[in-house]
C-alpha cells in the first residue's frame, strides 16, 4: 500500500480535471492508440488536469503466457519496426516485447508526465515481471523520472490531494483510494459491486476509482456523516471503474482474448472527474465518445 501527498495551490475559481488512465494494453492490436493520443493532447492543453496510472500500460503477453499468448494479436510495430540499418532477420520486436512496449508506453505519455500523481501496477505490468523476469513498471519509473518525479503507487494507493488557497490560510484535502482491480466480473451489476466494495475499505477516500475490468461503473456511495466545527455535515463520495483502451471486440482482426473467454466489451476511454476544492465539490464525467469496431 502506497500513500502520496500532492501539495496544489489554487485560486478561488479553480477547476481541476482528474483523469484515471490505465488498461491501455499497448502492443496488442486491439489497441486503440489513436483515441489514447487524443486523451493525452487534452490533457497536455488543460493547466488544471492531473492524471494518475491505472496499470496495464502495455499488453505485454509474451510466448511464456500460454494461456494468453497469441502473436497473431501483436501490434504492428512489434511485428515489424522499419529499422533499415538493421539486417531484415533482425527487424521486428517479437523477441524483445518488454523494451519495446515501453518505448511505445513512454513516448506516449512523455508531454504528459509533469501531471502523473503516480503510477499504479497491474497484472499484465507484473505479469511479464514473473514469466520473462524484466520489470516493466520500474523501467518506466526509470524513463518518468528522468523527466519528472513520479511515484510509484504499488497496485494500491491513497492520494492525499492538498488543495491551498493562494495567499491564504485556507486549505481542503481530497483523498483518493485507487487500485488496479482483480477478478473477472462480467455483468454490469458485477462489476459495479466489486468498486462499491473496494470503496468500503477506506471510507474517508472522496474518491474510489479501480481499473482492471475494463468497465465504466459507478454506483452510488451512501453519505458519510461528520462534525465540522461542532456542526453535522454529510459528506459525498464517488466510486467508479475507469475504463479501457482496448477494444474485446474488433472485426477483420484475430480475436482478442477477452473475445475468447467471452468478457463483455470494454467501456472505451476513461471518466473525468471534476474537482472545485473551494466549494469542496467533486463532479464525475463518463466517457460519451463512440469507437469505432
Amino acid at each position: 500500500m502506497e500513500v502520496i501527498e500532492k501539495i496544489i495551490i489554487y485560486k478561488r475559481p479553480d477547476k481541476f480535471r482528474l483523469y484515471p488512465l490505465g488498461d491501455l494494453h499497448l502492443g496488442a492490436i486491439h489497441c486503440d492508440e489513436s483515441l489514447i493520443e487524443e486523451k493525452v493532447a487534452e490533457i497536455r492543453t488543460d493547466s488544471k488536469a492531473l492524471w494518475l496510472g491505472m496499470g496495464d500500460y502495455g499488453d505485454c503477453i509474451t510466448s511464456a503466457d500460454l494461456k494468453r499468448w497469441d502473436a497473431r494479436i501483436l501490434a504492428p510495430w512489434l511485428l515489424d519496426d522499419m529499422d533499415t540499418k538493421l539486417p531484415v532477420w533482425m527487424r521486428g520486436n517479437v523477441d524483445n516485447i518488454g523494451p519495446a512496449t515501453l518505448d511505445r508506453v513512454d513516448r506516449i505519455f512523455s508531454p504528459i508526465w509533469n501531471k502523473c500523481l503516480g503510477l499504479i501496477e497491474g497484472n499484465h505490468d507484473d505479469g511479464i515481471r514473473k514469466y520473462n523476469h524484466y520489470n516493466f513498471i520500474k523501467e518506466l519509473l526509470k524513463r518518468a523520472n528522468a523527466k519528472f518525479k513520479v511515484p510509484y503507487a504499488g497496485v494500491q494507493c491513497l492520494v492525499n490531494l492538498k488543495f491551498q488557497r493562494e495567499n491564504s490560510a485556507e486549505h481542503h484535502d481530497i483523498l483518493i483510494h485507487a487500485r488496479h482491480g482483480e477478478g473477472s466480473a462480467r455483468t454490469s451489476g458485477a462489476r459495479a459491486l466489486a468498486v462499491l466494495r473496494m470503496s468500503q475499505s477506506f471510507p474517508t477516500a472522496s474518491i474510489n476509482l479501480m481499473g482492471h475490468l475494463h468497465g465504466q461503473e459507478s454506483p452510488d456511495i451512501p453519505q458519510r456523516m461528520g462534525l465540522v466545527k461542532g456542526r453535522l455535515k454529510a459528506f459525498d463520495s464517488i466510486a467508479t471503474m475507469t475504463g479501457a483502451w482496448l477494444l474485446a471486440y474488433k472485426q477483420d482482426a484475430p480475436p482478442s482474448y477477452l473475445e475468447r473467454y467471452g468478457s463483455p466489451p470494454s467501456k472505451m476511454g476513461c471518466p473525468r472527474i471534476i474537482i472545485e476544492p473551494d466549494k469542496g465539490k467533486i463532479t464525475l464525467e463518463k466517457t460519451a465518445k463512440s469507437v469505432t469496431l
